[in-house]
């Protein structure tokens, strides 16, 4: 009766933190709806959350929470987050090899496997079951989303500073766009073509487009018109970072143009200039701008060490510096002392306000308060974004196969490798300790996220057209498996998960 009993208490706990976020997110889905929480106003609600509030929380918890003891997690988490992005983009490539997936998502796809949404949909969960047993309410919420900070950091470093998001950019250049069916399509031309002894068939032949895919082609296909206007990239969101002169490219429009006797449509897109300024332009004498620009690399190379690594920080998100800023005022103890309570320091070698808290902790009382509107104003333009996805008008053109191959991987088949590697990791080496429940809690919390919705707004800027159809009907089935698909109608998957990983910090 225990057994049963204790069952009942986890589902209850992981179930109403998922349904409060929730509830937030349908809010936001109205009011997108409704156009209280327009466009413009989502957009700069999002730029807050992500310059302002998000950091904030971020700088709060991880100087409360870290340790020179505990800042240790910083490897294991980062170790986790690796093999997690590891096995999604590994499934998402074969899901591409396998499946038909639209020509404008060819590389999407990886993206989508590669990032999650690390950030607010598992700092929403952590925060509310942590507050009960088997967790310490006292430490274990600021350090479970210090740990999660961890793992944000690195998906934010790896989106924007090692160019992934570029990536979504590649569907629709010229010389990246991909036009070869599925691996195993090909493999089956090609061994129906050695079963039929097509031995006078050139060799091309083997791997050549069946007529299915080359139909799609014929809609997707770029086709150079030679006329148009070249449109730019267009900022969607005022915190996504700008590409650099080197690496812009221009656009045309996508045009569909009516066939007035068949109602089809014919593709036009005509080809954007994707060479570098040396293979496009001539080589200029010596009197032109181009010394200038070498003038200016040599003088950007022969700066100290120390300022362009300033320059490095400066430009990272800011989520980025309040962790890089918060590590050395958690690790080091006189430094800890200004802002927080440390034993052997606070009211003896380190004198406390006349309040009776350290000098400095306003600070954190600050950014805490900022950080109390990270989680649902983010979760408020989650539901707005969902509110303005646009699925593609034809539902039978949808890559069905993809769409559930790539939500299975992500939300079923990651989670699983986590939960026995964890608790390998667990058992057999010192990386996740049994008594750092949290530790193992937050890393299994995130390994069944879905992907990130930023990579819509990413990809509509790329796109001439300024849509992300295909995308958009990947992350509903995701988001919607997340939210409402389970064993039960109203056991969410997040629900699950946060379930299992209770019960497993609790063994």
């Amino acid at each position: 009766m225990s057994e049963s009993v204790s069952a009942g208490v986890i589902i209850y706990k992981a179930f109403m933190p998922t349904f409060m976020m929730f509830m937030v997110i349908v809010i936001g889905f109205l009011a997108a709806k409704r156009d209280i929480l327009t466009p413009a106003g989502a957009k700069v609600l999002g730029s807050i959350m992500v310059g302002i509030t998000m950091p904030a929380l971020v700088f709060s918890s991880m100087v409360s929470a870290f340790t020179p003891e505990n800042v240790k997690a910083i490897g294991p988490l980062l170790l986790a987050a690796f093999m997690f992005q590891m096995l999604g983009v590994l499934l998402a490539w074969i899901t591409r090899e396998i499946f038909y997936v639209p020509t404008d998502f060819r590389w999407g796809i990886l993206v989508c496997g590669i990032c999650s949404n690390w950030g607010y949909g598992p700092t929403a969960i952590l925060q509310a079951i942590a507050t009960s047993a088997p967790f310490d309410p006292e430490v274990d919420v600021d350090l479970g989303v210090a740990y999660l900070s961890i793992f944000a950091a690195y998906m934010q470093t790896t989106f924007w500073g090692l160019g992934v998001n570029k990536l979504c950019g590649w569907d629709y250049r010229e010389d990246r766009r991909s036009v070869k069916a599925p691996l195993l399509r090909r493999q089956l031309k090609s061994i129906k073509n050695l079963i039929l002894h097509k031995d006078g068939k050139d060799k091309a032949s083997t791997i050549q487009v069946d007529p299915e895919f080359q139909a799609t082609l014929e809609f997707e296909t770029i086709q150079d018109k030679g006329t148009g206007t070249p449109f730019t990239q267009v900022d969607i969101e005022p915190f996504i970072p700008s590409t650099t002169a080197g690496s812009s490219h221009t656009v045309i429009p996508i045009h569909q143009i009516a066939n007035s006797g068949s109602g089809q449509y014919s593709a036009s897109v005509h080809k954007r200039s994707v060479l570098d300024n040396d293979r496009t332009n001539p080589v200029q004498p010596d009197n032109q701008p181009s010394l200038g620009v070498d003038t200016q690399r040599d003088k950007t190379s022969s700066k100290p060490i120390w300022k362009r690594m300033i320059l490095i920080i400066v430009n990272q998100p800011n989520v980025t510096k309040a962790i890089i800023l918060s590590i050395p005022l958690a690790t080091i103890q006189p430094l800890k002392a200004l802002f927080v309570a440390t034993s052997g320091w606070s009211g003896g070698r380190m004198p406390n306000a006349p309040d009776g808290n350290p000098p400095l902790h306003i600070i954190i009382q600050i950014t805490a308060y900022l950080g109390a509107m990270a989680v649902p104003g983010a979760l408020l333009c989650l539901g707005a974004s969902f509110a303005r996805l646009k699925m593609p008008k034809n539902l039978h053109d949808l890559p069905y196969g993809a769409i559930i191959s790539l939500t299975v991987s992500k939300m079923i088949i990651v989670p699983v490798f986590a939960i026995f590697v964890i608790q390998a990791m667990r058992d057999k080496t010192s990386l996740f300790p049994r008594e750092d429940k949290i530790r193992t809690f937050a890393t299994l919390l995130v390994s069944g996220s879905p992907s990130q919705v930023i990579q819509v707004v990413v990809t509509q800027s790329y796109n001439p057209d300024g849509t992300a159809e295909t995308l958009s009907s990947f992350l509903i089935v995701q988001y919607s498996l997340t939210l409402i698909l389970s064993t039960q109608v109203t056991f969410s998957w997040f629900h699950a998960l946060a379930a299992i990983a209770l019960y497993i910090v609790e063994k």
